[in-house]
């Protein structure tokens, strides 16, 4: 009853602060066109629904791609540093190094190196995913509890049977608050490299900016 109440408070919100927008856009439109009302952002939807569509299914399939190949490549790291503890003291500095780049200075580079396409945003994608999966995957292959390594070890357990059946289930919750936080890097990243290319949610927001499309701008957005 308690969830119901909230819920039906914060569409209550929401609406109040739509319509307060709304009738403050009316009042000062002629000195903020810049915002439009909610109205006008409605109905912008509905007359660019096909071009926004088209290049939010080109934004997915980049944010998917890039989200499954930073996952494996981040748990495949994280392998690596558990098995090799000396592998990790000498590539974590540079994997901070690398995470530490923003996404736009990347995102040219990339488009001068593999040209117009789906290949540059979805290595941003990946690059936004990778880090965040890369330090969880690390924590939760060591979270396994002590006396079940030293079952597999006195059971002479090999290493892979060692990280299916004890490792990789201590992993679970690490691996998933991981993907929480990697799939929304993975949209925003993709969304960052197709600034620059032809087609594509971030291309969309680009061009309506530069060419001043405000309700258009506003419509991608939302």
């Amino acid at each position: 009853m308690k969830e119901r109440r909230d819920w039906v408070w914060s569409v209550i919100a929401i609406a109040a602060v739509v319509l307060l927008w709304e009738l403050a856009e009316r009042l000062v439109a002629a000195r903020f066109p810049i915002v439009p009302a909610p109205s006008a952002i409605a109905a912008a939807i509905f007359r660019f629904a096909t071009p926004i569509w088209l290049n939010l299914q080109l934004t997915l399939v980049e944010s998917v791609i890039g989200l499954v190949a930073g996952s494996v490549l981040g748990v495949a790291l994280a392998m690596l540093f558990v098995a090799v503890p000396r592998a990790e003291r000498s590539l974590y500095n540079l994997v901070i190094t690398v995470h530490s780049i923003p996404l736009v200075a990347v995102a040219p580079l990339l488009l001068i190196w593999f040209g117009v396409g789906i290949t540059a945003p979805t290595i941003v994608a990946g690059l936004a995913c990778f880090f965040p999966m890369a330090v969880n995957a690390t924590r939760g292959l060591r979270a396994a509890s002590s006396s079940a390594l030293d079952l597999m070890r006195a059971l002479d357990a090999t290493p892979w049977q060692t990280f299916v059946r004890v490792r990789l289930p201590a992993s679970l919750p690490y691996l998933i608050a991981a993907l929480k936080l990697g799939a929304p890097a993975a949209v925003l990243g993709a969304t960052v490299g197709e600034w620059l290319g032809t087609a594509g949610i971030g291309y969309l927001l680009f061009s309506s900016m530069v060419n001043f499309q405000i309700e258009l701008l506003w419509a991608t957005m939302v």
